[in-house]
């Protein structure tokens, strides 16, 4: 089974990026992926609509503490929760050989960044793929070591990526 694991903000106001990560969880699923996000709103929705629409299998990697507070994702079909972020992140990332990351905010950087720092750290085999304008700016961070940046794709846009795919 083919696994990719997708990070991307919990809220989305603008209906472009929510269509593109509809689109994007349709990609993944006619090419045979088996997808987990996060659960929840925003764009794991949006990816887990698409994945549905594409009729494949998406798994939400769910955390207790956040399923009183946050609406459910009805695109889900599977669900495993957990009982704290470390447990969620180990999920999230155990047998994905894929990691794709769209605009998000603190939760999504934490999750490149965990996924980034094993990738280098232990020399795990993986793609990171980061989709979005906002991703180029690592090419100019001054903390990130120059060839630290060849452990990652970055793609200006869904389109870009597809076509690299």
């Amino acid at each position: 089974m083919k696994i990719v694991t997708t990070f991307g903000a919990s809220r989305v106001d603008d209906a472009e990026l929510y269509d593109e990560g509809v689109e994007l969880g349709r990609f993944l699923a006619e090419n045979g992926f088996t997808v987990k996000c996060g659960g929840y709103g925003g764009l794991m929705e949006a990816v887990s609509k698409g994945v549905k629409e594409g009729g494949g299998e998406v798994i939400g990697i769910t955390l207790e503490y956040f399923d009183e507070i946050r609406p459910k994702n009805p695109y889900l079909t599977k669900r495993i929760p957990t009982k704290d972020l470390f447990e969620r992140l180990k999920k999230l990332i155990e047998d994905s050989g894929m990691f794709i990351a769209q605009t998000g905010s603190i939760g999504t950087l934490n999750e490149i960044f965990m996924v980034w720092a094993l990738k280098y750290g232990l020399g795990l085999d993986f793609r990171i793929c980061l989709i979005g304008k906002i991703y180029e700016e690592f090419n100019n961070c001054t903390f990130i070591p120059k060839e630290r940046l060849k452990d990652i794709e970055i793609y200006e846009n869904l389109e870009v990526f597809k076509k690299n795919f």
